[in-house]
């Protein structure tokens, strides 16, 4: 009997990787050679992804580290990818209760938008709400294998370093050219790329306390230098996130027994931020940040959760997607609000939630990661598996960072949602494949 076996064409050269080591450059051109050129470059580089390979998502990920408007290069990237995908027939639901509570959250803001004071706004609200909640259903059912989840994993933390590295390369131009200011990279705010950052810095926490010991070196210094990078923003809620997600990671390591790790590598990086922090804070003229509440929080901050709780009883059942911005000034007017320091945003998830979609919509995303988060902990799949560990820890970090700031936009909060959900799966997987 004759055997023959089939020759599948391997090209010689992977286009993904070659897009790769030319896409790392582009925010070079945006730093020396022209800002509006990285930006075509960015859209040039999706669009070949999306029409020459079939990771498209990866590129999406890699471009993480360009928010500066909207809509941006990654969520053109991102509707390419959803199109091809649907067109392929390439999706599948995972039935998890985190998902169907979210979906019907999405509906909800359909609903909404229809009773919508600014009928406008909330079309584009709802629309912007549906589509970054869309991100953690998209990579929930992507991330297919442990193959895929790596590459996945790698070009979101290379969005991560390159934002870091862009942050502290501004930084140092400051420097040079004797100005002082809050950089926020290619964001368009420095408090979401501080976060952004501190889901890599946690990356590295990770595989410091529950990777190899010959990997503990080299991802201490990772962790510093995205610390330094985190501080360089000056962001009370990132440092916050980063503090939480650090004593969450600290928290599974006493359970599995790496508790050494943590408290050496937790001294040094306290040695490091003290003997560092305060003269990064004194240089750059930001210490008042940090010296308790300022006037922009008393009466910035304070007034619109004021207005945002007066609103909730008001309107119990919502007003509408995006509507905040239209109903909070005038609430906070009505409350003696001081008019040079008033701000229309909610600088609150849970608030923004609760005013504009009311308690079913609160309910609903509250029960979706509370979902999440009961199923991990009961399963105990945040002990067994550090990836799982890493995810959580980052969205643990942003879970409280919400109460100070509005995240319910933020694209990787959804991303890493998605990721989460997804390695559920995987994980479910494998132990049924096992049995």
């Amino acid at each position: 009997m004759e055997i023959t076996t089939e020759n599948k064409y391997t090209p010689a050269v992977d286009l993904q990787n070659v897009m790769l080591a030319f896409a790392l450059f582009t925010p070079l051109i945006g730093m020396f050679v022209n800002y509006y050129a990285m930006w075509v470059v960015m859209f040039m580089f999706g669009l070949m992804w999306i029409l020459f390979t079939s990771k498209e998502a990866n590129a999406g990920l890699m471009f993480l580290w360009g928010l500066e408007f909207e809509p941006a290069p990654v969520d053109f990237i991102f509707a390419g990818s959803w199109f091809k995908r649907i067109m392929k027939g390439d999706f599948k639901w995972l039935s998890h209760p985190a998902l169907h509570l979210l979906l019907a959250y999405i509906v909800l803001n359909l609903l909404q938008i229809f009773y919508s004071k600014n009928f406008s706004r909330g079309v584009f609200f709802g629309a912007v709400t549906i589509y970054t909640i869309s991100l953690a259903f998209y990579f929930s059912s992507y991330i297919k294998d442990a193959k895929i989840w790596a590459e996945v994993r790698r070009f979101y933390l290379i969005a991560v370093y390159i934002s870091a590295i862009v942050q502290v390369l501004m930084i140092i131009l400051m420097l040079i050219q004797g100005r002082v200011g809050r950089p926020s990279g290619f964001f368009k705010d420095p408090n979401v790329l501080g976060a952004f950052v501190v889901t890599g810095a946690l990356y590295a926490m990770n595989k410091i306390l529950f990777g190899e010991r010959r990997e503990i070196l080299r991802y201490t210094l990772v962790f510093l230098f995205l610390l330094i990078s985190i501080v360089l923003t000056f962001s009370r809620g990132s440092l916050l996130n980063l503090i939480v997600g650090i004593f969450f990671l600290g928290f599974v390591s006493l359970i599995t027994k790496r508790s050494k790790r943590f408290f050496a590598v937790f001294s040094v990086a306290l040695i490091v931020a003290i003997l560092s922090v305060p003269v990064i804070l004194e240089v750059f003229r930001q210490s008042f940040r940090f010296r308790g509440a300022q006037w922009y929080d008393i009466y910035g901050r304070a007034m619109a959760w004021k207005a945002g709780v007066e609103l909730f009883k008001s309107y119990p059942l919502g007003i509408g997607p995006g509507q905040f911005e239209d109903y909070s000034l005038d609430y906070q007017k009505s409350m003696g609000g001081a008019m040079l320091r008033l701000t229309p945003s909610a600088h609150n998830f849970y608030l923004r939630v609760l005013a504009e979609n009311g308690i079913i919509g609160l309910t609903l995303v509250i029960g979706a990661l509370a979902t999440a988060s009961l199923v991990l902990v009961k399963s105990r799949r945040i002990i067994y598996s550090s990836d799982i560990s890493w995810i959580f820890s980052c969205l643990v970090g942003i879970v409280v960072q919400s109460f100070v700031i509005d995240t319910l936009h933020w694209r990787h909060f959804w991303i890493l949602f998605g990721f989460l959900i997804s390695l559920v799966n995987l994980n479910h997987e494998e132990k049924t494949l096992k049995s």
